[in-house]
């Protein structure tokens, strides 16, 4: 095979150096580019108004092919300044096409197209693609960051809501409606104790039970649930003093009420070092409910063998104990007094912290009395029938699912009393602080929402910024390599005309792209 036929091969990135070494260019064609450049520099600021060449300064693009197509417009555009040897005397044209020779010199074009190749496979489109795929990484990041907050915020605005939900409220106005709530707490108390006498049963069959265990009549249990069933939910001072007042002041609860209350009265329970980030209604208020472990069976008891269910039309409802008065001598003294309840005295006794709390510790101890019960009847253990033959008729008729549905009654009234809406209400009524600290963590809650959702709208503003970039980012990459497949193949022409039109092959060039 003739060296004519065989192809030229040439290494991109050694390709300058092939240029050199075979004397088409000289080692210091940088020179002749930059001053090639300045020569452009000025000739561009005297060109004819054309599209065509506007478009061309616009694209800011000059190289040998570019300087060759401008000679070709100006020689129509300045054809009459041709003298009569058929030479053009207009200085930007032959400003231009002294430019043209000095690319033709050396070759100096063929370095440029050279030195743009290289540059173009090693950097340009190279960078415009990591470009491009750092652009969709933070795109997806941003997505995942965005769909996080949006998560985010409406975690916090649904903790909102059931922590709202809680307390009873709707939580469009938090202080208004809490006051409110307040307001109405007497209310929720009267309709609470209209479920009391339910309880007439379970007591009787405790009293009964006591008294036939320890053989003590006069033993006194179960005070504030005898004193509700005997009397109602009265107010603190008939309760406090056995009369029951002339008249009543009553103090509404409210914002007004709360809003005036003396900080030195104010019970501090030591709201104030609560995380905000969590809110608990149910668990952290205390009203004496921790000694329920201690309130149920002390007492022994034993079982009697098969019992039958007692109707409720057969048990004891009548209370016959009598009420105990406190401090008899300052009733005596108080005898001809205007008996007025007013402040504390004028609320009622199932507003009163104390009274409450012991009322509860009351059913907690009957409901684990009656599950004591309820094991030692399933038992079913001789000795226990033979120590009951002589028990009150109440204790002996009344069977496992008496015994479950008076605990059933209990449970469902204890729980009614604590509420975590409840709770917080009573809480409120003690601390007038409690309420704007519950106003803040409910707050909280809804400003973190509100954060978080801000910051996903930021951050979708953001990820469309990236995706406006990103979209303009493809075009110029697709422009750049068929600009470069252009210039490879101009070079590849030009070194086979200088070789017999042997045919050239520049490796690892557009190839790669």
């Amino acid at each position: 095979m003739a060296d004519a036929d065989l192809p030229i091969d040439i290494q991109t990135n050694k390709l300058l150096d092939w240029l050199i070494s075979r004397r088409h260019c000289r080692k210091d064609y940088q020179k002749s580019i930059d001053m090639i450049r300045n020569k452009i520099r000025l000739a561009i600021q005297d060109m004819p108004q054309i599209d065509e060449v506007r478009e061309l300064l616009q694209r800011n693009v000059f190289d040998y092919y570019v300087c060759q197509r401008i000679v070709e417009i100006l020689k129509n555009t300045d054809k009459s300044s041709k003298n009569i040897f058929g030479q053009y005397t207009s200085k930007r044209f032959q400003d231009w096409q002294e430019i043209c020779k000095q690319y033709e010199k050396d070759n100096v074009y063929l370095a440029e197209d050279a030195q743009t190749l290289i540059r173009n496979v090693n950097y340009e489109v190279p960078s415009l693609k990591k470009c491009q795929s750092k652009y969709q990484q933070q795109i997806s990041d941003l997505e995942r960051l965005v769909e996080n907050s949006r998560k985010q915020s409406k975690n916090f605005l649904n903790e909102y809501y059931a922590s709202c939900k809680k307390l009873a409220i709707n939580g469009d106005n938090i202080r208004d409606e809490l006051y409110s709530q307040l307001e109405i707490l007497p209310e929720k108390m009267s309709i609470l104790a209209e479920k009391i006498p339910s309880l007439i049963s379970v007591c009787n069959y405790y009293k009964s039970f006591i008294h036939f265990v320890s053989q003590q009549s006069e033993i006194e249990c179960l005070p504030n649930l005898h004193y509700l069933l005997a009397k109602g939910n009265t107010t603190w001072y008939e309760y406090r003093t056995g009369h029951i007042p002339d008249s009543i002041e009553e103090v509404k609860l409210g914002k007004s009420t709360m809003a005036n209350a003396d900080d030195e009265n104010v019970i501090d329970f030591g709201d104030d070092n609560v995380n905000n980030d969590q809110i608990d209604f149910g668990d952290q208020i205390d009203f004496g409910d921790d000694d329920q472990a201690t309130s149920s069976t002390d007492t022994p008891s034993t079982s009697n063998g098969d019992f039958v269910k007692l109707d409720q039309e057969d048990l004891n409802v009548e209370i016959d104990e009598p009420i105990k008065v406190m401090d008899d001598e300052f009733t005596k003294q108080t005898e001809d007094v205007v008996k007025i309840a007013r402040g504390d005295d004028a609320q009622s006794v199932l507003l009163h912290t104390e009274f409450r709390s012991k009322f509860i510790n009351e059913l907690i101890e009957i409901e684990y009395f009656l599950r004591e019960r309820i094991e030692e009847i399933k038992s079913d253990h001789a000795l226990a029938s033979y120590l009951f033959q002589s028990a009150p008729s109440v204790v002996q008729l009344t069977g496992v699912d008496g015994l479950h549905e008076m605990m059933s009654i209990v449970i469902q009234i204890r729980q009614q009393f604590e509420t975590p809406a409840l709770k917080a209400l009573y809480y409120m009524k003690n601390s007038p602080k409690y309420i704007e600290n519950l106003y803040k963590k409910l707050n909280h809650l809804k400003t973190l929402s509100e954060k978080a959702m801000k910051k996903a709208e930021d951050l979708e503003l953001k990820r469309s910024e990236l995706l406006q970039e990103l979209s303009g980012i493809g075009p110029q990459i697709e422009e750049q390599i068929q600009h470069t497949k252009h210039i490879q193949r101009r070079i590849e022409e030009a070194i086979s005309k200088k070789y017999n039109n042997r045919m050239v092959n520049i490796m690892g060039g557009v190839q790669v792209l």
